[in-house]
């Protein structure tokens, strides 16, 4: 299971319509809300007479707190995040998700349990047989604002929580160690410019090769030289305040203002 939390935004009503839109490909089918705040029957919106849903109660429940605040609240105050099943997994039930929702909602803080009354307004709608999508105004209903720090690791435990609670594909947890993934901006980049991988990807592999295959410093920048062909720039200083030299180290592709920083640590221990 996969958590990912969005960039926060401002307009809530425009997320929830599109939420339960047909999509962008036409993907989402029979959404409904499944969790929030108050019971889910309370929560969904109605339907009107030509078939369309009216939403105007949910928006105004959730942006109440929101507008209670005032000039005290976030200038961006509606959070997003979406929660994904693996295709191999088996299908959840609405009540499933719904626990996976609110184990979201404790860990992050946005709304503990038991401190219903006086937390965030959320809703989690589900509009597709594997995922999920939790909103939620960053206004709490005590006239407060929620304290939100290191959300996306506590979005990355509820997912191993429900991994091992409903015998889901095991994923790896968010202990700060994985390799930095290219922005989708890079690798739309990439595609335009007909290349086989995005600039990050090319020059990790070119330093990392390097790493492995030098015994010196010399024969380090001596693979690097070999890669001229794929613009790669280098440089290096000794890092400043630092007892044991650590090399502050730079690789960066001259067509691309991507860089990598390599403490002199990793360099040595694959030397």
């Amino acid at each position: 299971m996969i958590g990912k939390v969005c960039p926060r935004g401002q307009d809530v009503a425009g997320l929830i319509r599109y939420l339960y839109g047909p999509g962008r490909r036409e993907e989402h089918t029979d959404p409904h809300i499944i969790a929030g705040y108050r019971t889910a029957a309370d929560l969904e919106p109605p339907l009107r007479v030509n078939g369309t849903r009216d939403f105007r109660r949910l928006v105004g429940l959730l942006r109440l707190p929101h507008d209670a605040l005032g000039t005290w609240g976030y200038a961006k105050p509606v959070w997003h995040c979406s929660m994904r099943a693996a295709p191999e997994d088996r299908l959840l039930s609405d009540a499933e998700w719904a626990h996976v929702a609110r184990d979201v909602m404790h860990r992050t803080g946005l709304c503990p349990h038991g401190d219903e009354d006086d937390a965030v307004r959320w809703i989690a709608i589900r509009h597709g047989p594997d995922h999920i999508h939790l909103v939620a105004m960053l206004a709490r209903q005590d006239r407060t604002r929620p304290r939100v720090v290191n959300e996306r690791y506590r979005v990355r435990d509820a997912c191993l929580t429900g991994e091992e609670r409903y015998g889901l594909r095991s994923t790896a947890p968010a202990d700060r160690t994985a390799t930095r993934r290219p922005t989708r901006a890079e690798t739309g980049k990439a595609a335009r410019q007909h290349r086989d991988e995005p600039p990050r990807i090319t020059l990790r592999c070119h330093v990392s090769t390097a790493a492995a295959s030098a015994a010196s410093t010399g024969e380090f920048f001596a693979w690097l030289d070999q890669a001229r062909a794929m613009r790669v720039a280098v440089s290096f200083a000794l890092a400043c305040g630092n007892e044991e030299g650590d090399l502050d180290f730079r690789a960066r592709c001259r067509s691309r203002s991507t860089a990598f920083r390599y403490p002199a640590i990793s360099l040595v221990t694959a030397w």
